[in-house]
């Protein structure tokens, strides 16, 4: 199932109390003018918050030219203009995990510092467009969105603190969600065998 922004609108303000909905997310109500002032700020940070799999993506770095040196490191590399988070950094073709630090340019341009001559970037991507959400993600958001409008959408502190630990409690469900998808070790028959004899 795919979720609209006006659905993710009509779910925070259900989750503070209020039942009348919005028929559009970009309609002149006040509430959505609102929602719409926090709605891309939340995005991003529930985005940042977590490692969510659908928004994880690889990308090749490219170099970056005439930098300065920071921490002994050796390579400086664009920071991807969609990257939310940068998760981690690998040499092109060997996968292990390496060393690296995110700083600002003398431009004022983020760049990744690293000692990988090719490297890998597996970071948390922007994701514009509803339909991509999952259901955690959109009910995180939700909740989220709630914590941040609910003293002006209700003038209660109260509703928002709880839709707040709510949304952490999203969060570490997601995790186990999350984790469920995809594999760390892959079988192999030949220890299997091993092992019995």
């Amino acid at each position: 199932m795919t979720y609209s922004k006006a659905q993710i609108f009509n779910i925070t303000l259900n989750i503070l109390g209020v039942s009348m909905p919005l028929e559009n997310a970009n309609s002149n109500d006040n509430r959505a003018i609102l929602l719409n002032n926090y709605y891309f700020l939340a995005r991003d940070y529930v985005l940042k918050d977590f490692d969510w799999n659908f928004a994880s993506t690889f990308k090749e770095l490219s170099l970056v030219q005439n930098f300065d040196l920071i921490f002994g490191y050796k390579y400086c590399y664009d920071y991807p203009n969609d990257c939310i988070c940068a998760r981690d950094v690998f040499e092109k073709g060997d996968y292990r995990i390496q060393k690296y630090t995110v700083a600002s340019l003398e431009n004022g341009d983020r760049a990744i510092f690293t000692n990988v001559e090719h490297a890998v970037l597996r970071y948390t991507r922007r994701i514009d467009k509803e339909i991509y959400f999952g259901c955690e993600f959109s009910m995180a958001l939700a909740h989220y969105l709630a914590a941040l409008t609910s003293n002006v959408l209700t003038g209660s502190t109260q509703k928002g603190e709880a839709a707040y630990q709510k949304y952490r409690a999203i969060l570490k469900r997601a995790k186990v969600l999350n984790a469920e998808e995809g594999i760390n070790d892959v079988y192999d028959e030949n220890t299997y065998i091993d092992a019995r004899s």
